[in-house]
């Protein structure tokens, strides 16, 4: 039976030591930080200042060793470690020439930066928040925060307080929402907010919103900046024979052949809301007319896998594939309920 299972023994200095150095309770006061120095067998007047953060998933004990020394009040200067072989060794040093040779002056490393999406401790429970500044005081990190939950701020809060935190958009993702949400738990409940500001405590609700809005927010951007323009030019309506390339396999390629119509164009002289031109061609890299052509949905296609639901053509590609009139009327038939409004890639390359 082991000294510790029998309480007639006293523990060992050694198992007094081995507590003392893996206690994973923080140091709250001067007291305390003396009576874990003596404990590690530090002289009476020095102290250890002892933080638990969370690093990569586990709690990881910190300590700084702190002591002051000189001859004189006005001589004496701080000594600071950052492990306790290098502080042992100066106590020997000091215990037995009376001098110390220096102190481990290695920099404390921070745990967070600015940006960071972190858990905040506060009245015993965790909130999701992000890292807005950092500073030093001494050898420790002080942060301030911005909540996700309700955008309040505080600051001066220290790393023991701190851990690693879900990233909102991420975590609204993994709950089945678009990345434009944003998520954050609250003890087994999640806080979410919409990409129009609204805010849901519960997900059911959240899911209701995202259900009825989110098409329709869908179809509002759909008209892209510039808006496709759904009229004005002889070749809205036309259809398109369009031929892509697809690789199957490391050895074959097929061509996959479509017809389409043209629900839409960007005019060359169409800018956006910076200004900028709507698209520039790839081939001359000036301003350009663009033209959008939609496919049918074809599930009996033995390729279906590979058709386009969309392509954006130039000027000359549309010429080079454009059908006569006689020849797209079953095109057409096809197409007819079929949406006209579309997403774009703009500026250089297509989809």
């Amino acid at each position: 039976m082991g000294i510790l299972s029998n309480p007639r023994f006293p523990p060992s200095p050694a198992e007094l030591y081995a507590r003392a150095l893996w206690d994973p309770k923080p140091t709250k006061s001067l007291k305390t930080e003396r009576q874990l120095a003596y404990a590690l067998g530090y002289p009476s007047h020095w102290r250890v200042v002892r933080t638990v953060v969370r690093k990569d998933g586990k709690h990881v004990i910190r300590d700084t060793i702190h002591t002051r020394f000189g001859k004189t009040s006005k001589q004496q200067c701080n000594y600071t470690w950052f492990n306790h072989e290098a502080a042992q060794k100066a106590a020997r040093e000091l215990e037995k020439e009376g001098t110390m040779s220096g102190s481990h002056l290695l920099p404390a490393l921070p745990l967070y930066t600015k940006g960071d999406v972190v858990e905040v401790f506060w009245e015993g429970k965790w909130y999701s928040a992000s890292i807005t500044k950092r500073k030093k005081q001494a050898d420790s990190f002080f942060y301030s925060v911005v909540y996700h939950q309700d955008s309040a701020t505080q600051d001066e809060v220290g790393e023991e307080d701190i851990r690693p935190g879900e990233d909102p958009s991420t975590l609204a993702v993994e709950l089945g929402f678009t990345a434009d949400w944003k998520a954050s738990r609250k003890g087994s409940r999640y806080i979410l907010t919409a990409p129009t500001g609204e805010r849901f405590t519960t997900k059911k609700a959240a899911m209701v919103f995202f259900n009825e809005i989110g098409p329709q927010m869908a179809e509002e951007q759909d008209v892209g900046d510039p808006p496709w323009r759904i009229e004005g030019h002889e070749w809205i309506g036309r259809s398109v024979k369009w031929t892509s390339s697809h690789k199957i396999s490391s050895r074959r390629t097929v061509d996959v052949e479509q017809e389409g119509r043209i629900t839409g164009y960007i005019k060359k002289t169409d800018v956006d809301k910076e200004g900028s031109p709507g698209f520039i061609s790839e081939a001359t890299g000036e301003p350009a007319d663009l033209f959008h052509v939609v496919f049918p949905e074809d599930k009996n296609h033995p390729y279906s896998s590979h058709l386009l639901t969309s392509q954006d053509l130039e000027e000359y590609e549309v010429l080079e594939n454009l059908l006569e009139v006689e020849e797209e009327e079953p095109a057409k038939r096809k197409m007819e309920e079929i949406p006209t409004s579309s997403t774009k890639k703009k500026k250089r390359g297509r989809r």
